[in-house]
């Protein structure tokens, strides 16, 4: 009988090794280059938190949705169906995340990161996100450019739920007239020679895109062969764009983060993450990180409870309960979208996103 006490006791300890694990969920697409960008985010937000308090130790379980609705959908009733997950972080685009949120509804708690679409606000008590949405980075980016002096704005969008949102918001704020309102395709292997020929007759003084890098790279391709003199600027999904210096420079882009933010806790975290990966975090990268701490805080005071972590979430809008995240304060609303979370308006220089303007 002696002898089975060691074994005994080495299960009795991995038991209660497991009982101290909070399991999240993370959901997004990858292999793609955001998702390398937001899982970076996502572990370097680990490697802190577990540093900082070994109980419980947090750690989480990554599917890829491929950015697809009907794949993140899948990934979420999986999520859903496995009784260790507590809440999980993602999606990382709002068509995932608006597939995703009908199956967490009354389940499981999801925190989208780069997920902006207004058709997301109020999609479901149990979704929330920590980027502002369409609505309000359109509002801020239109009124920017009526700021600027701009009279004639030629907006184009991708016919998606985060193009449409944000040329929505765009075009209700601008100050001056819209010259055109077309959508494009989300493909970088697109001809723009007609617009871009359209633009240089009519001499809008702004163009505003509502897409992403793909695409946004091959308009800039156009626009600088048939030399456009006109302000360039588009919304988080451009965000990647600064990397082709010769194409993207003096291009205005509206994100929620930038490196080059002098605010001391920002600095500390693009240290420490180019430490960790030997890259420079982008918007993408530290809304996961955010996403990341504030899940993890979530759990470890309110318990690893599904209910009790939204709770949790909800009550972050109550008096001194915001999160503060190196994207800005996050105080989440009833509808799931963070309160009063602004976009900041950067200028490529050199192949950065430099502040500009904002707040």
């Amino acid at each position: 009988m002696r002898k089975s006490l060691p074994l005994l006791m080495i299960v009795l300890a991995g038991c209660r090794r497991d009982m101290g694990v909070i399991t999240l969920g993370a959901a997004g697409g990858w292999s793609e280059p955001r998702g390398t960008m937001a899982r970076h985010g996502i572990e370097l937000a680990l490697d802190e938190v577990n540093a900082a308090s070994d109980e419980p130790h947090i750690r989480v379980i990554y599917k890829d949705d491929q950015s697809q609705g009907d794949r993140a959908a899948a990934v979420a009733q999986e999520f859903v169906d496995d009784d260790s997950v507590v809440a999980v972080i993602g999606h990382l685009t709002s068509g995932a995340m608006k597939a995703a949120a009908k199956v967490y509804d009354e389940r499981l708690p999801a925190v989208a990161t780069a997920a902006s679409s207004p058709e997301l606000t109020g999609i479901s008590p149990w979704a929330f996100r920590v980027i502002a949405s369409d609505s309000a980075s359109g509002i801020e980016i239109g009124r920017f450019a009526s700021r600027l002096g701009r009279r004639r704005a030629a907006i184009l969008y991708e016919s998606s739920p985060y193009g449409r949102g944000l040329a929505d918001a765009f075009r209700r704020n601008f100050a001056g007239t819209v010259i055109s309102f077309d959508p494009i395709a989300e493909t970088r292997d697109q001809n723009f020679e007609p617009f871009v020929s359209w633009f240089r007759a009519q001499q809008p003084d702004v163009i505003f895109v509502a897409g992403s890098e793909g695409s946004g790279l091959a308009l800039l391709r156009e626009v600088r062969r048939q030399g456009l003199q006109a302000d360039l600027m588009g919304g988080v999904g451009w965000r990647g764009i600064a990397a082709d210096t010769a194409l993207a420079e003096g291009v205005w882009v509206g994100v929620p983060f930038s490196a080059d933010n002098p605010d001391p806790s920002v600095q500390r975290f693009v240290t420490r993450f180019r430490e960790r990966w030997g890259t420079t975090p982008d918007a993408g990268a530290a809304l996961a990180y955010d996403a990341t701490r504030l899940l993890a805080t979530a759990a470890r005071r309110a318990g690893a409870d599904r209910a009790r972590i939204r709770h949790w979430l909800v009550a972050t809008n109550g008096s001194g309960r915001a999160f503060n995240g190196v994207t800005g304060l996050i105080r989440l609303g009833p509808d799931g979208d963070p309160i009063g979370k602004s976009h900041v308006m950067t200028r490529v220089r050199h192949g950065h996103l430099v502040v500009e303007a904002g707040r």
